[in-house]
């Protein structure tokens, strides 16, 4: 199971992502999202009945993020959530994307978690280093990583090495 997430998990970062091609980019991090939830772990006593993937603002992934659903994290069954920009249920995610269209609202929402074990993630720029945790960055046609590992660590999450060691780091 691990070599079948890794070998997804290149097979992403080796495909070129067509800036123009949005479907395209929201598809390999949709993979990428999935593949976190793989390779994180969080602190006991977090996950309660289910995984709960968060999608706050304007959904860019269209259907990509439908195969999720019909995975688990440690044998609790992925539910995808919605969330506008207002809402303030962030704290009930233990995965967050927070879209583009949250560019404005990025130090709110980053707020109401702080310190919690909430995996936060999104393809705004700069996101990891205003106290995101993983930013998708288009480079010469390639998704890459950026992980704010200081930002990872106080909430008590823990992403494996064998991911961390496919990504830029920011510490601090």
């Amino acid at each position: 199971m691990a070599f079948m997430i890794m070998a997804t998990l290149w097979t992403s970062i080796s495909t070129r992502a067509d800036a123009e091609n949005v479907d395209s980019k929201y598809t390999l991090i949709s993979a990428y999202i999935y593949n976190f939830t793989q390779l994180t772990t969080w602190p006991s006593g977090v996950m309660e009945e289910s995984f709960t993937v968060c999608v706050v603002g304007q959904d860019p992934f269209g259907a990509n993020l439908e195969p999720i659903k019909s995975r688990k994290v440690n044998d609790k069954k992925i539910i995808i959530r919605h969330l506008s920009g207002s809402d303030s249920d962030v704290k009930s995610c233990n995965a967050l994307f927070v879209s583009g269209s949250e560019n404005r609202n990025l130090k709110t929402i980053l707020a109401q978690i702080k310190g919690t074990p909430v995996l936060t993630m999104s393809d705004i720029s700069g996101f990891s280093n205003q106290g995101g945790m993983v930013e998708f960055k288009l480079e010469d046609g390639k998704i890459g990583i950026w992980v704010a590992l200081s930002q990872v660590r106080v909430t008590g999450l823990s992403i494996s090495s064998k991911l961390l060691s496919l990504a830029n780091m920011n510490i601090r």
